[in-house]
């Protein structure tokens, strides 16, 4: 018989590895920092490997921590499995699924039903985050950013948005372009005709947290600028800001795919020539040791398919300008 690992020690590598955190790690099973420690060293003493990077703030896998890490989360998946089938319960993958929360709540939610009609052993469960993800020290599967891949050459309307804390070893699917549209209501618009850039001084515009210099890179890239006193709306989602704007309170400058999704029928008026593309798009991302995992790919080949239908949809329906 093969001389099987410590099982503690592995067990140990395995939070470690995961949390990417000695500290982490230990609250999660319930011992000192020190003893976790001590624990990966005898694993690596065991497989005369060294498996971590021990920095002065942080810790890091090596090349070898990282492939025997793949390999020790797929055996434990498998032990956890072999107990369900063992005691007969139907085991329901989970797939925890960061979301920006704009694209959660008008784009991603309304949909989410046909995917749970048709896989129903699939639990997916969104989490709605800001932050760049972080495969490592958060326990989601997959995430829902937008932005530009590192190196792309940027064209359109700048976006510094950080989607990954680490890029080693993270697949990007694009999903759909980012671009921005003003909108407002007709009322509104009737009120004080929006015919040139200049006339957007007479407004309130409406501005969202996500991304604050929205309207003023929109504005220089059309020859424009806020006014000294212009008013304006501050929105901490975009959700917010097309109410906002719907109940004709200013003009709203939002992704036109979230945009379509508020409002399908187009009852806002889309000013100008229609969406300004920005230098990023919206990506699903995903670590490489999950990207074949059955219910990971399932929900990618899902959400992809859902992504290509609203780009679609968008490329077949004319810019209102009522």
């Amino acid at each position: 018989m093969k001389k099987l690992p410590p099982l503690t020690a592995l067990r140990a590598f395995e939070a470690t590895a995961r949390l990417l955190s000695f500290t982490a790690a230990a609250n999660e099973l319930h011992v000192t920092q020190s003893a976790v420690s001590r624990q990966v060293r005898i694993l690596e003493e065991h497989l005369q490997h060294k498996l971590f990077v021990r920095l002065t703030r942080r810790i890091e896998l090596t090349p070898q921590g990282e492939s025997y890490y793949r390999e020790v989360r797929q055996a434990f998946e498998k032990i956890c499995d072999a107990g369900s089938r063992l005691n007969g319960r139907k085991k329901q993958s989970r797939l925890s699924v960061a979301v920006l929360p704009g694209v959660a709540a008008l784009w991603l939610m309304p949909r989410l039903d046909s995917f749970w009609r048709e896989n129903k052993d699939i639990d997916v469960r969104i989490v709605v985050s800001t932050g760049a993800a972080d495969f490592r020290r958060s326990q989601i599967d997959m995430a829902i950013q937008v932005g530009a891949l590192p190196g792309a050459r940027a064209k359109g309307l700048p976006l510094a948005n950080r989607m990954a804390v680490d890029w080693h070893g993270v697949h990007a699917d694009a999903l759909f372009p980012d671009a921005l549209v003003a909108l407002c209501h007709a009322r509104l618009w009737r009120r004080h005709p929006i015919l040139a850039i200049a006339d957007l001084k007479q407004h309130c515009l409406i501005h969202t947290a996500i991304r604050p210099d929205a309207w003023a890179t929109w504005l220089h890239e059309h020859g424009g600028r806020i006014g000294a006193r212009q008013e304006s709306i501050e929105c901490s989602q975009y959700a917010m800001a097309l109410q906002a704007a719907m109940h004709g309170e200013g003009i709203a400058l939002v992704p036109s795919v979230l945009a379509d999704s508020f409002d399908p029928e187009h009852r806002l008026r889309r000013l100008f020539d229609g969406p300004t593309p920005s230098s990023g798009q919206y990506y699903l991302l995903t670590p490489a040791e999950r990207y074949e995992d059955v219910p990971v790919r399932r929900f990618r080949e899902w959400l992809i398919a859902q992504a290509k239908e609203t780009s679609q949809d968008a490329d077949s329906s004319p810019i209102a300008r009522r």
